[in-house]
């Protein structure tokens, strides 16, 4: 395996696993998980609800890839498409800004 491809797995894994995360932290704090319905109404924690949903929707989308496997395939790919791509571009923001890396 080359290099790029390492560094493409290692930035959408640190996506991932960041989504993960900010959706499991955001289940304890607020008692639900991240789902659009929490936008519905404008609330002082508004701000602080679509930043969460911001960084746990490439899990979201890769779940739901996940889920319509079966009955959809096209579907699934594209939602997994979106949803690897959607973390590798937040792993490499998180490896850049947080880590150094370049």
């Amino acid at each position: 395996m080359e290099l790029w491809h390492f560094m493409w797995v290692l930035a959408a894994g640190w996506g991932l696993v960041t989504a993960g995360l900010v959706g499991s932290g955001w289940a304890v704090v607020a008692g639900e998980k991240p789902r659009l319905s929490m936008l519905d109404q404008y609330h002082v924690t508004t701000p602080l609800r679509a930043l969460a949903l911001a960084l746990y929707a490439p899990m979201a989308l890769v779940r739901a890839g996940l889920d319509t496997l079966d009955d959809n395939p096209a579907f699934a790919v594209i939602l997994l498409a979106m949803g690897t791509g959607w973390s590798f571009l937040q792993g490499v923001f998180i490896l850049t800004t947080f880590f150094g890396y370049t």
